[in-house]
């Protein structure tokens, strides 16, 4: 039975590799199936197919090369690391066992202890996680990412100093590595160690001022403390390094509300309305109603058009009518577009609103309503007044 299974198993996997043996086979030969299976070039392309993300081919190319080669780890762990990829956790576990089988070399055996750590952190099984990198650690001190993941364990498991521990050793293998210093930093921040998270950022700027991350962490640090200037600084520079990541001019917004440049923040927070900006709904009759319900959904902006007088005092709120299912902003601009307050946080949870601005001149105004970084769908209701001069 066990022959005939096998038979089975090789003839619903031949298929697969048949395009490899015809780039050495003529139409008409009958090559032996043997060659079909040995071929190099099988191997590479499970792993090719792994690394496009196609990881149920991947495992259907590990299966055809184990049937005739199942002493080679790298195979096993390959298709091991597939089955991950795929959510099969089981057999992952399964194949990595069998990879540890058949890896000889300290740093084969490493790689597999540490995906193997890695199957159980994904299944939150951090005390199995990690026994097997400490093994890992033991067969290959010099593990780096290794020590980082375990660093980063122990943490979650409850165990700072530890984890400490293994952040130094990093930083004594790699002493000019930024990215190992930001990540002490972060863990020092984590812990409330201010002082020390300073001098690991500070560290990580001077060693790479081309790092957007180290500049961020830093300036959510020096926000942390009331220096709003110095955090600005960072995260202009952020910006400048990283300007696809639209999350920092939130940030910048964020910081110039609170330094109390109330118009350059509202810019700001216009700006990020336009960079996620799907569609726009307009309307002009919300002073006359006093308030509306709108549907929020991510991307989609309302502009509330009306007339003011200079010295009039505008009240102005946007409310998500479902527990925090909308994080709501609000911008008020001139009838050029130009931004002059905003607020994300002002109202009670994450709901947005504006009171006692006053009106700078007579004109047409609009009141832009949209969603900032938190949930962004669900029932809104929007609120306009005009206390007139």
């Amino acid at each position: 039975m066990r022959s005939l299974i096998v038979l089975l198993s090789v003839i619903l996997l031949i298929p697969a590799a048949l395009p490899l043996a015809a780039q050495e086979q003529g139409p008409d030969d009958d090559p032996p199936l043997t060659s079909l299976v040995t071929l190099p070039q099988l191997l590479e392309r499970a792993t090719l197919a792994g690394q496009a993300g196609d990881f149920s081919q991947a495992i259907l190319d590990y299966s055809l090369f184990l049937v005739f080669n199942p002493t080679v780890g790298q195979a096993w762990h390959g298709r091991g690391l597939s089955h991950m990829q795929n959510g099969d956790f089981f057999r992952a576990l399964l194949d990595l066992e069998r990879a540890l089988d058949f890896s000889d070399q300290p740093q084969d055996q490493a790689s597999v202890l540490i995906d193997r750590a890695e199957v159980y952190r994904r299944q939150n099984r951090i005390g199995d996680a990690l026994e097997a990198l400490d093994r890992a650690l033991m067969v290959w001190p010099e593990q780096v990412y290794g020590r980082m993941l375990r660093a980063r364990l122990r943490e979650i498991e409850g165990r700072p100093e530890a984890a400490l521990n293994d952040w130094d050793a990093l930083l004594r293998m790699m002493p000019g590595e930024a990215d190992i210093l930001l990540e002490r930093g972060m863990f020092h921040a984590r812990r409330g160690d201010s002082a020390a998270a300073a001098l690991d950022f500070n560290d990580a700027v001077a060693l790479d001022p081309q790092n957007p991350m180290a500049r961020v962490e830093r300036a959510a640090l020096l926000t942390g403390q009331g220096d709003f200037a110095a955090a600005l600084v960072d995260v202009e520079e952020a910006i400048a390094l990283d300007s696809g990541n639209i999350a920092l001019i939130l940030f910048r917004a964020s910081l110039l509300q609170e330094a109390g440049e109330v118009q350059a923040s509202a810019g700001s927070y216009l700006q990020w309305l336009y960079k996620i900006r799907r569609e726009t709904i307009r309307d002009d009759d919300l002073l006359e109603q006093g308030d509306v319900t709108v549907n929020m959904v991510p991307g989609r902006s309302f502009i509330f058009s009306f007339e003011g007088r200079a010295g009039d005092t505008l009240v102005a709120g946007a409310v998500s009518l479902a527990a925090e299912e909308v994080d709501p902003l609000i911008v008020l601009t001139d009838a050029a577009g130009n931004a002059l307050v905003a607020d994300d946080d002002g109202g009670s949870a994450m709901n947005a609103r504006i009171a006692g601005y006053v009106l700078p001149e007579d004109g047409d105004y609009r009141l832009v309503v949209g969603h900032a970084g938190g949930p962004s769908a669900g029932p809104l209701r929007v609120t306009l007044e005009l206390e007139r001069a």
